[in-house]
């Protein structure tokens, strides 16, 4: 091939470069921005981790930016440390777009945090342009305690109506948790069937959730996940009862587990 018809990454049509380049960043598929897969004390945050590595290819030049700055942000999950700094306002620094394409964020969630939560009306963070595959709740790792059943009602009622996520994990990042993390992902889910309830049969007229949710709790993790489900179409008490019947029979024996729990430390948050 001569000099005059040799081509450059450039040179390719536009629908070629950018498919190239969805196959460079596929790769920010295989983190996720936690440690510890294989370790006992659950999975935590890896301090390292930070999604602008992930994206360096983007900084070679203006046209590479152009053509797959969002494909990039689609397949690199984002972890926010800063707890200072209101979600959404870093995330309006992004162009709508680019907002549009995120999939997965992490972020790690104090008291503010959690109280700001009850802000979000049914989508994450209050932004109805995101589109979330995963969403991490992560509880920050020091001497302070958290007392996250304390914010059950409210969690309650925000996944409800909760819109925009497809899956939200809690991971307890080897956090200070008062009363154990197993014991609150119990009551938490004790209280989301409890409200169902209620809100169906109690209510005049029902109230309805907008979201249903399955749950699974990983205990190798240290981490429980809710994904989202259909909501359910209304129906008979009697009928409604006999549908929730396992799962009202899978929490108790996990709730009778924990209570003969022979590990002081299964208690004690350790």
């Amino acid at each position: 091939m001569t000099e005059r018809q040799r081509l450059n990454f450039l040179d390719l049509p536009a629908e070629i470069r950018i498919a190239i380049l969805e196959y460079v960043f596929d790769a920010n598929l295989l983190g996720d921005g936690f440690l510890n897969r294989n370790g006992s004390g659950g999975i935590i945050l890896d301090d390292d981790y930070t999604a602008a590595a992930n994206m360096a290819p983007l900084l070679t030049c203006r046209q590479f930016y152009y053509d797959a700055s969002c494909a990039a942000i689609a397949r690199t999950p984002f972890v926010i440390r800063d707890t200072f700094t209101d979600v959404a306002q870093q995330l309006h620094s992004l162009h709508p777009k680019q907002v549009e394409s995120i999939r997965s964020i992490t972020f790690l969630a104090g008291l503010r945090q959690f109280q700001k939560m009850q802000q979000w009306g049914c989508r994450p963070f209050g932004m109805p342009s995101l589109h979330l595959q995963f969403l991490a709740i992560v509880f920050p790792r020091s001497s302070y305690w958290h007392y996250p059943s304390d914010h059950n009602h409210e969690i309650v009622k925000l996944l409800r109506n909760l819109e925009g996520v497809k899956k939200i994990a809690f991971v307890r990042n080897g956090a200070n948790i008062k009363g154990h993390f197993k014991t609150w992902y119990n009551r938490l889910i004790g209280f989301i069937m409890k409200e169902d309830h209620h809100r169906r049969y109690d209510c005049k007229p029902p109230v309805m959730e907008k979201v249903w949710w399955s749950w699974s709790y990983d205990d190798a993790a240290e981490a429980f996940y809710l994904e989202a489900r259909p909501a359910r179409p209304a129906m008979e008490e009697e009928k409604y009862m006999e549908t929730m019947k396992p799962l009202i029979l899978e929490l108790t024996q996990r709730m009778e587990n924990e209570e003969w729990d022979p590990d002081p430390r299964a208690r004690n948050g350790f």
